[in-house]
């Protein structure tokens, strides 16, 4: 939503531990020749595009297993492995869980972030949205959490605002609209059920744009089961930061033409306490942009829930 390029300080190949990069070389059958580590997201592992001694390329993610995202590195690799075939996502080739460390190996896709200001770019992306909900209707796994399971204890930031008092600096337009904020943003979890496999973080960094024009989605690191809507509303701010009104697009895509404007309202209002929520909390160790990326996704989609709401 904001500049999401060299995001995180991430671990690079030569500081895995050397039995970590021995048996990673085993499972490849050959030496890498080199690595150009990947500095977009937000976690601090290892993430690289190895090139391989006979010529091979595959990308690859490595992380300490008692750091605390190793376990959103497991999932990824889990949920990734078991999607189908219709889904446009690199498959992965092997895992290696060794000297406390934890890899995944996948694929290697050429390609770029796709821009969202660029009509061409725009309309790959929401076909790949409209892909992805037929792709995965219903689940085809059969134990991610519900949205409201995995989320519910995360996107309630208004009504702790409201209980608990705003933050100091909070915007004169959410302060006075705080209780009302509050009301929304409680009914957000009921329109949001569904039998949808979601990625639930898709972001220009979170998808490869190939050579051929298709759009890909990599980092499966938070599956869930819901409305199939819920990935493109999740996606506008990233359309409105990208100077784009996501509106229109939100009227007339398969995904969410039909889905109660309320309901999207009430989503959005989520979103927006969380950011406003998280963007003041200290940053987290390897991801020292994280909270400024937060900030800017607040004030982006807090500026669209405006327009949507038109309360003074």
């Amino acid at each position: 939503m904001s500049d999401i390029a060299g995001t995180a300080d991430r671990i690079t190949w030569g500081e895995l531990p050397q039995p970590v990069r021995t048996e990673i070389e085993r499972h490849l059958g050959a030496r890498v020749r080199s690595a150009a580590s990947q500095l977009g997201g937000f976690s601090h592992g290892m993430a690289a595009r190895l090139l391989l001694e006979d010529g091979r390329r595959v990308f690859a993610k490595a992380i300490n297993c008692e750091d605390d995202l190793s376990g959103m590195y497991k999932t990824e690799a889990r949920t990734a492995a078991r999607l189908p075939r219709s889904v446009p996502t690199p498959s992965v080739q092997f895992t290696v869980d060794i000297a406390g460390w934890f890899a995944v190996v996948f694929d290697d896709l050429e390609g770029r972030h796709p821009r969202l200001g660029q009509p061409t770019e725009l309309r790959a992306v929401l076909a790949t949205v409209e892909q992805l909900a037929a792709a995965l209707t219903p689940s085809p796994l059969p134990d991610p959490p519900t949205i409201a399971d995995d989320y519910g204890p995360r996107l309630n930031c208004w009504q702790r605002f409201a209980e608990l008092g705003p933050p100091r600096d909070l915007d004169s337009w959410s302060l006075s609209n705080l209780d009302r904020l509050a009301e929304l943003e409680s009914t957000w979890s009921e329109p949001a059920a569904g039998d949808t496999l979601l990625h639930t973080d898709l972001r220009p960094d979170n998808m490869l744009l190939h050579p051929d024009g298709a759009v890909w989605v990599i980092d499966w690191a938070w599956p869930c089961r819901g409305a199939a809507w819920i990935e493109l509303v999740s996606l506008a701010p990233s359309v409105a930061a990208s100077g784009v009104d996501p509106d229109p697009i939100l009227a007339a895509h398969s995904s969410t033409r039909n889905v109660d404007p309320a309901a999207i309202n009430a989503f959005v209002c989520a979103l927006v306490g969380y950011w406003e929520n998280n963007s003041r909390l200290p940053a987290p160790p390897g991801s020292p942009n994280l909270r400024r990326h937060q900030s800017h996704s607040a004030q982006v989609s807090r500026a669209w829930l405006r327009r949507r709401l038109t309360w003074p």
